[in-house]
């Protein structure tokens, strides 16, 4: 909700460069320049990419997104914002590397291997480029589609410049670029744009390169030698097989003329399917601390998932996150297409998302009823998702909400009905009548709840709590986890922390958006469960790992900022001080009673969500030099679940784009699917041979229907390890086989 900031009494002006612009009050400095007319550089434009990194050189302005999260301290100190996530609050100056646009003309195009293809383009006029930026490319030939990569070579004086293009499955703009002869064609570049170059230090150096990310580093290491740099350098070069590697005479002729010591060492994947082979085998991430030299520099390119996992080994190592450089690879060819035709949303299909208010009404009026009451509540709360949910099918619609506004009222209303259970809960067990509010009930409707509750055993306070628990996971985590994705909405990212507060777990908007997501079905993931891991275990696990890991990126984030670890400005104590402040207040309305039940609740609500967690992730892995698929996830469509829980079922789209609200959530029926809609799975998981029993059969379909050639090989590593017999027994030879029968 960018246009929702604080009102300024009149417009401000940015001045971008040499160019003075207005921004009008409610607008963010990207929203202005583009509006303006200003080619600024952008991607996502909810702070997620850094694309939109300009220095801030006088004014102020207010950040949208805390971005030390996405920040360096080195950035922060120089000024660095986003301009996506900032509106002023004073008249600014800016400066920007703004992109120019150039023609040229394709004079060569080589195939460097298999899938990689070489462009040579002479610019009709200089472009000045950092080795390491990269440029957007369109073809005269497919005029409709641009494409960014990364320069392959330094400026030069005949103005050629050098891209390395791999042929993407599905890719317009590669798959073009591989099949169809391109010398002669006219080229417009776009550029420069990018963080990624080589920071001035005397230090040793470390690349990391995954497929085409060779370019920006090898233009580096040219550079770099041309300039006389002699800093101890190591390149290490992952691919698959033999045949993915390319530009080896390059870099053999790069380490007979770089000044100083140059070690490139190439890394297979897939090495064991070629005994030929003597080099490096494995991730070539699982290499890094054998070569990383004390005090180095580290420079990643590649997929995300490859620099993500580099990412990680550095930071176990020490290296801090000043010293580590990367630049994220990824394509549009997994991006989902819009959708053609979408028909425009209806007042029932905004009143679905209601649904859960009236389970939440329901569970109240349990908690009051008291006795047999509560219990009924509770196996009625249970029927209405395991029988509604298989009487109801799926939902597979795709409205367009054109009132996104309604969808956040939803979401926001979720905390004055969270507080309204919470105090009904607490009130059950409360020795006196806080606020009047069972007079109040008899008063209004002649049942006389004090005495209910009197009468109320405990078998039936244990249905209290657990219906206290669903309803916290339902009516706090659900929706909160949709408020804290949106970390440029400062009022839904707090009352997203609120709603978690109740859960003991405002650490969730934390892990959940800077940890899960990136790290989501690798095993650097707390909440990715192992095959064979059963769902207790899981709980205890995940909930221990995943607060240290929001304690890392939190202490990570208050070192850039120059802030103190233990101080108010900690997002993690704030947060559990919320948590203790809700204690508190069941303390003054029932004493320790009153707490043990509350807290009870809150810890059962956060059982809830790990074992949500679990059955979404459960036994997937994913090839770390991949980006996030919607074959990661476990998905469901189920009717009743998806009104309900504001479409998190769709889990196979919002893990592939996290960005997505959820009215636009595509159902992706074709995705690995779970058992049945949530309440069913969670019910199934509880027993774990239940659902070792039902989830073997899907995972080994998994690896069989949905898993890359490398993440088999990892499936079969995992089935080994998973101490369940029928995975333990299916290696990757069976894989095919498996696959065969699947496809007939």
């Amino acid at each position: 909700m960018l246009s929702r900031l604080r009102p300024r009494a009149r417009p401000t002006t940015a001045r971008i460069n040499d160019r003075a612009i207005a921004v009008a009050p409610g607008e963010t400095l990207l929203q202005a320049a583009l509006r303006e007319g200003v080619d600024f550089p952008n991607s996502c434009r909810v702070g997620g990419c850094g694309a939109c990194k300009c220095t801030l050189q006088s004014g102020s302005v207010r950040e949208l997104t805390e971005t030390g999260y996405l920040l360096s301290a080195a950035e922060l100190d120089q000024g660095t914002i986003l301009a996506c996530q900032s509106a002023p609050t004073t008249d600014v100056a800016l400066t920007v590397d703004l992109p120019e646009t150039v023609a040229g003309r394709v004079v060569a195009q080589t195939a460097l291997s298999h899938d990689i293809t070489r462009l040579t383009i002479a610019l009709d006029g200089p472009l000045a480029y950092r080795p390491g930026q990269f440029a957007q490319l369109r073809l005269d030939s497919l005029p409709d589609v641009a494409r960014s990569y990364s320069f392959a070579t330094p400026p030069r004086p005949d103005g050629t410049v050098q891209f390395f293009i791999r042929h993407v499955p599905g890719g317009r703009f590669s798959g073009h670029v591989h099949t169809t002869d391109l010398v002669g064609e006219r080229v417009e570049l776009t550029g420069p744009s990018g963080a990624f170059w080589l920071r001035p230090a005397d230090v040793p150096l470390l690349f990391v390169a995954g497929g085409s990310g060779l370019a920006p580093i090898l233009a580096m290491l040219q550079d770099a030698a041309e300039q006389g740099v002699d800093r101890p350098a190591t390149l290490l070069f992952g691919a698959r097989g033999r045949r993915d590697l390319y530009a080896e005479a390059e870099l053999q002729a790069l380490q007979a003329r770089y000044p100083g010591p140059l070690t490139v060492v190439p890394v297979l994947s897939h090495a064991d399917d070629d005994p030929g082979w003597t080099g490096a085998r494995g991730l070539v991430t699982e290499h890094i601390p054998a070569h990383l030299a004390d005090g180095a520099h580290a420079y990643l390119c590649g997929p995300p998932g490859m620099v993500d996992a580099g990412a990680a080994v550095l930071e176990a190592a020490g290296v801090s996150a000043d010293h580590r450089f990367f630049d994220r690879f990824t394509s549009q060819a997994h991006t989902a297409p819009p959708l053609p035709d979408r028909p425009v949303a209806g007042v029932l299909d905004y009143a679905k998302y209601a649904m859960f208010y009236v389970v939440t009404l329901v569970s109240i009026a349990s908690l009051v009823l008291g006795g047999v009451g509560t219990t009924a509540g509770l196996l009625g709360v249970v029927a209405f998702y395991v029988l509604g949910d298989a009487w109801s099918g799926d939902d597979t619609t795709t409205p367009e909400y054109t009132r996104p506004g309604v969808l956040t009222a939803l979401l926001w209303g979720a905390l004055p009905a969270m507080v309204s259970l919470a105090f009904v809960s607490v009130w059950t067990v409360s020795t006196g009548d806080p606020l009047g509010f069972g007079a109040a009930v008899e008063a209004l409707t002649g049942y006389d709840a004090l005495a209910a509750r009197a009468a109320t055993g405990l078998g039936h306070h244990l249905s209290g709590v657990a219906i206290t628990a669903l309803m916290t996971a339902l009516l706090g985590i659900n929706p909160a986890h949709e408020l804290t994705h949106r970390t440029w909405d400062r009022v839904s990212l707090r009352i997203g922390r609120l709603l978690l507060a109740f859960s003991f777990d405002t650490v969730f908007s934390i892990e959940h958006v800077y940890g899960h997501h990136r790290y989501v079905s690798t095993d650097h993931d707390p909440a990715t469960a192992p095959r064979g891991r059963n769902v207790y275990l899981h709980i205890l696990w995940s909930t221990l790992a995943g607060n240290l890991s929001a304690w890392r990126i939190e202490r990570e984030r208050l070192q850039r900022r120059r802030l103190p670890v233990l101080s108010w400005h900690n997002a993690v104590v704030r947060g559990h001080l919320m948590s203790l402040g809700l204690v508190g207040v069941a303390w003054l309305m029932g004493g320790p009673w009153a707490v043990a039940y509350f807290v009870a609740g809150g810890l059962g609500g956060k059982a809830v969500l790990e074992i949500v967690n679990y059955m979404e992730h459960y036994g997937m892995v994913r090839d770390p030099s991949e980006p996030v698929r919607p074959r990661h996830s476990w998905n469901t469509n189920k009717r009743l679940s998806s009104w309900t829980m504001f479409n998190l079922t769709r889990h196979s789209h919002h893990h592939a784009q996290g960005e997505v609200p959820y009215g636009d959530l595509r159902p992706y029926p074709d995705a690995p699917m779970m058992i049945g809609g949530y309440l069913t799975t969670m019910l199934v998981a509880l027993v774990p041979p239940l659902w070792h029993h039902l989830m073997t059969p899907k995972v080994l379909e998994w690896d069989a229907r949905y898993a890359s050639p490398k993440e088999r090989e990892m499936a079969a590593a995992a089935n080994a390890r998973s101490g369940i017999p029928a995975m333990m027994g299916t290696g990757t030879a069976r894989i095919p086989a498996l696959r065969g029968v699947l496809q007939r």
